[in-house]
């Protein structure tokens, strides 16, 4: 049975003594209600109204005002790109006039040093020349001399030959002579010696034979004279003859040293000149060599230069193109803008004038609301008074009464019975309509999370694999569907080895292929898939979470954070990228959502001063959790780095061992760069943890398999979706099987 409405008794008490001042005044005060109710109604649907149109406008405002962003983000973007044509064409330009001036600058040095060369052979040629002519000069000289040298030996000897004829001539003459005197003196003698036999004078006889004796001994004594002098000629004809040979033989060897070492002079003369003539040849083909070189690389350049200058014609017909669009594009931003102005100002016309109007109706409705209210407050002094006199007149005539009370009573009950039914079944909310299903399981949102990048894998696996044998040829072309998956080369040789030593030769379907690379990706997987632990014996537990800008840290955040609030721990979050206003008021978002206290600072703050403070706020409150956020940062910009270093120390000053965790959020989308993330994070800031969001919007998935199996680091979360659920634990079985586009 419905509850009875308060005063039900007092309305009872009061049936059938209504006076018509009563009636009059009940009458009143229902009008004054009805029209209160009317105006409140009034009053909220232009409330309503107001704010329907104000969101509207503001939604149009913020659509048209997206939209000139973006058309004048694009008209930046191509005028960047037009200065880029033009300063790339300008490089070019300076690059082809460096090489032009470069090329002349060698093609001048080359020159030179080809003219130096040919200057300095002609000064080697005449040099050789003066050499040769001197050298000649100087052996005709010693020639001449030796010849005169020769004469005068020759004359010398000839003279000495000449006198030693002559002495000996002279000495045979004077022994002939003296011969011929001894002989004289010997008949002179003997015809003494005959006189003085004849005489028979032995005195005469003996003086005579004395003469003779004498005679004899002096014409000996001349002879051997003479036979000496002729010796001493002899010996002096002879010592002349030797002198006269070894003058001969001393000519014979100076002139057989003299033509050695000209013989040799003339060997070294010529092994120079051969030298120098193929020193020359060499320079000449060098010369050669470089020239054809030069005119190459000349060729080349004209080439790239008509190349590039084609291109850059290209490129400045291009961007005039694109300016002439982004001029178009400007042109008819204008005019939007211009007729968007136009709309807002007609909007906001009208905005004001039904602000205008429903501020009079609003006043109108605020003083029927106060007369309502006036008219009310007399009603119910008027109804406390009718309501003394009709109990001090019901008391009087009571006995006469009692009957129709209790037939109105019936009357009333029965009446509100049925008004409390009615209203009982207007107020009724009604049934929330069933849901279209039961929420999917983590596994099958995890696969059509990874539907781009499985079903891309297994659409190529199948195209090589259509029931045939397994050969080389197929085993390469897997491997090579492997790896550009992202699968990284380490897995794709191992899936493709395991499948060469099971089914070399064999029929092979791409089902068994996809089950046999589940289970290998599920061995690579398996070791990082691990549970994130907290370490409570230090409170609070400091997760402090990096990656570059869009890799989804603060919503990984906001999503951890639910779930750990789930899970009973107390969790405050720390706004550190304090380099957006976004990302700040993004976390803030969450820690409503979550009922975690955000500590941040304004835009700009020192996100190391504020990690300092946070921590000291998380400790003093007791949570048991401080994640931090950071700002987004590429892996190559070392100030970035230094300042995430930075953080790093602060933390340590106030505990050793924090930041306990750190997260690294990696983009499934980048591909290949995460794992250069991963790297450089690493070193920088200890990463030892990893989470992978945006699975669900890359067919780059498999980057995650490579990632495992080269930095070993535990995977606690991947994401594939923008809710709370969409986060959950790594399940290496559930990722591997999902990615190979097969059932659980």
């Amino acid at each position: 049975m419905a509850d009875k409405k308060p005063g039900f008794f007092k309305r009872l008490f009061r049936f059938g003594k209504k006076s018509r001042e009563e009636d009059e005044q009940e009458a009143v005060v229902d009008d004054a209600a009805e029209a209160e109710a009317t105006a409140r109604a009034e009053a909220e649907a232009l409330a309503q109204q107001e704010a329907a149109a104000q969101e509207a406008a503001a939604q149009a405002a913020r659509d048209e005002a997206e939209r000139l962003e973006a058309e004048r983000l694009a008209a930046e973007k191509i005028a960047a790109e037009k200065l880029a044509n033009e300063e790339a064409a300008r490089a070019e330009a300076a690059r082809v006039a460096a090489q032009q001036a470069a090329a002349q600058e060698a093609a001048r040095l080359e020159a030179e040093r080809l003219e130096a060369e040919r200057l300095e052979a002609e000064r080697v040629e005449a040099e050789r020349l003066e050499r040769e002519r001197q050298a000649a000069e100087q052996r005709e000289a010693e020639r001449r001399e030796a010849e005169r040298l020769e004469a005068e030996e020759q004359a010398k000897l000839e003279a000495e030959a000449i006198a030693a004829k002559e002495a000996e001539q002279k000495a045979r003459a004077a022994a002939e002579e003296a011969a011929e005197k001894l002989e004289a003196e010997r008949l002179a003698a003997e015809e003494a010696l005959a006189a003085a036999k004849a005489a028979d004078d032995k005195a005469a006889a003996e003086a005579a034979e004395e003469a003779v004796k004498l005679a004899a001994e002096k014409a000996e004594a001349e002879r051997l004279e003479a036979e000496a002098a002729a010796e001493r000629a002899r010996e002096e004809a002879e010592a002349l003859a030797a002198q006269q040979a070894e003058a001969e033989k001393r000519a014979a060897e100076e002139a057989a040293r003299a033509a050695e070492e000209e013989a040799k002079a003339e060997a070294e003369e010529r092994a120079r000149l051969q030298a120098v003539e193929e020193a020359r040849a060499e320079a000449e083909r060098q010369a050669a060599v470089e020239a054809a070189r030069l005119e190459a690389e000349a060729e080349k350049e004209k080439r790239e230069r008509e190349a590039a200058a084609e291109k850059a014609e290209a490129e400045r017909i291009e961007a005039e193109a694109a300016a002439e669009q982004a001029r178009e594009d400007a042109r008819v931003a204008a005019a939007r803008q211009a007729e968007a102005d136009e709309r807002a100002a007609e909007e906001a016309a009208r905005l004001e004038a039904e602000a205008e109007k429903e501020k009079l109706e609003r006043e109108a409705a605020e003083e029927a609301e106060r007369a309502a209210e006036e008219a009310l407050a007399q009603a119910e002094t008027d109804r406390v008074e009718t309501e003394l006199a009709a109990e001090k007149a019901g008391e009087e005539a009571l006995p006469e009464t009692k009957q129709l009370l209790d037939a109105s009573s019936e009357s009333e009950s029965e009446s509100e019975s049925e008004s409390e039914s009615e209203s009982e079944s207007e107020s009724e909310p009604e049934p929330e309509p069933e849901p279209a299903g039961k929420r999917k399981s983590w596994f099958s949102r995890l696969k059509d999370g990874l539907s781009r990048s499985s079903s891309q894998l297994t659409e190529n696996v199948k195209s090589v694999f259509t029931k045939r044998k397994l050969d080389e040829d197929t085993l390469q072309e897997l491997e090579d569907i492997l790896i550009q998956a992202d699968l990284g080369v380490e897995t794709a040789m191992n899936i493709t080895d395991v499948l060469a030593k099971q089914r070399m030769g064999k029929d092979v379907t791409d089902e068994e292929v996809r089950e046999l690379m589940a289970e290998e990706i599920e061995k690579v997987l398996d070791p990082v898939a691990a549970e994130l632990e907290l370490d409570l014996e230090h409170v609070p537990h400091v997760i402090l979470v990096v990656g570059v800008n869009g890799s989804g840290k603060t919503t990984t955040i906001g999503k951890l954070s639910q779930k750990l609030n789930d899970g009973g721990f107390s969790t405050m979050l720390v706004a550190g990228d304090t380099f957006r206003a976004a990302a700040i008021e993004q976390l803030k978002i969450w820690g409503d959502r979550t009922g975690s206290p955000v500590v941040s600072r304004e835009l700009g703050s020192d996100s190391a001063g504020l990690a300092f403070d946070a921590y000291a706020e998380a400790k003093a409150a007791g949570h048991d959790i401080m994640m931090m956020d950071t700002a987004g940062r590429l892996q190559n910009r070392t100030e970035l780095m230094d300042e995430l270093e930075k953080i790093i120390r602060v933390l340590k000053k106030q505990d050793p061992t924090a930041p306990h965790t750190v997260l690294l959020t990696l983009d499934a989308t980048t591909g290949q760069n995460a794992l250069s993330q991963v790297e450089i994070f690493g070193n920088v800031a200890g990463v030892n943890g990893l989470v992978m969001t945006k699975l669900d919007g890359t067919a780059r998935g498999g980057i995650m398999v490579s990632i495992a199996a080269r930095h070993k680091l535990p995977v606690y979360f991947v994401g594939v979706g923008e809710t709370a659920d969409d986060l959950e634990p790594f399940e290496a079985r559930d990722f591997a099987r999902s990615i190979a586009g097969l059932e659980d």
